[in-house]
């Protein structure tokens, strides 16, 4: 396909032939560029303010293949229901100024603290931590760890810490715990060099759509690499301070049941042993990251219920 769209600007070519070009519009007058302290240095968050700052936050993550500004076909509906939303750029992802790909977990779980403790201190409501994909899982462990968010809204929520998934979802399969030690030795002298990230995981599966999937690789802000350390730590680092059954906050769990890059099947045991007494999961029909639009109202409208309920 042709890329009308280059550098800075690569993420609109998504909203141009998938999601809408009204949502680059969108984009324009609602988000404001923010940059806050972190673990390693400044990150770029991406606000969404409603009038009513009593009203829900939700800091919303990305997860490893994209960026907070491609998650806009998920941000913008909840935005237009009224609530504020905190999109963070996470180390080594997105508009970040250091070098993209080279990020721990820990250092992600930081970024997203950090997030929270923004919202906490712009905004004057409740304050959800969630994300999509791989940001799903960041925000149970950022919260296990510290106990910052009032419950968690998820796009996909699987637990690192099961060999189960890891071989059924890596592109390393049985082989990812045998490579572990070749990692450790490897990271201490070359944590910082990257690779393709599809080495580790598949992106075949990321859409139903070849195009986007190979647009992905291409985006200078997209997660198309992948630090020796990065990957090491979604294995060693990735095991939550909290067992899910000790979990008690509110949760809502969307999952795609046709997802064949992180099969429904993982986040259906996560959410089996969740011990909230408020959570719900509902199914999506289509893979991993939509490009129906529809997919993405349905989506607005099933936050807007779950939250309203509690």
């Amino acid at each position: 396909m042709d890329i009308v769209y280059k550098g800075r600007d690569f993420w609109k070519n998504y909203m141009l032939t998938w999601f809408g070009e009204e949502l680059i519009a969108k984009w324009e007058k609602y988000a404001e560029v923010k940059q806050i302290a972190s673990v390693n240095g400044k990150i770029n968050l991406e606000v969404y303010r409603n009038q009513d700052l009593a009203r829900p936050t939700i800091v919303f993550s990305h997860g490893i293949a994209g960026y907070a500004r491609l998650l806009l076909p998920f941000i913008m509906p909840l935005y237009e229901k009224g609530y504020n939303i905190i999109a963070p750029d996470l180390e080594g992802f997105g508009y970040n100024e250091r070098k993209k790909g080279d990020f721990t977990f820990d250092v992600h779980l930081h970024n997203l603290r950090d997030a929270v403790k923004y919202a906490r201190e712009n905004f004057k409501g409740a304050v959800y931590l969630g994300g999509g994909s791989m940001g799903g899982p960041l925000a149970y462990a950022a919260d296990a760890r510290y106990n910052c968010a009032d419950g968690l809204i998820c796009w996909c929520l699987w637990d690192f810490a099961d060999r189960e998934f890891i071989q059924d979802s890596s592109t390393t399969k049985g082989l990812t715990y045998y490579l572990i030690p070749f990692l450790k030795l490897a990271s201490k002298i070359l944590g910082g060099v990257t690779v393709k990230t599809t080495r580790f995981v598949s992106y075949r599966a990321l859409t139903s759509d070849p195009d986007f999937n190979s647009l992905i690789m291409e985006d200078p802000q997209s997660g198309n690499t992948i630090s020796l350390r990065g990957a090491l730590s979604l294995v060693t680092q990735s095991t939550p301070d909290m067992k899910h059954e000790l979990y008690e906050k509110p949760v809502l769990v969307c999952q795609p049941e046709d997802d064949a890059m992180t099969r429904s099947y993982h986040t259906k045991k996560v959410y089996a042993r969740l011990n909230s007494i408020n959570k719900k999961y509902i199914s999506f029909s289509g893979g991993h990251f939509p490009t129906d639009k529809q997919a993405y109202i349905v989506w607005g409208e099933c936050v807007d219920e779950f939250l309203k309920g509690i």
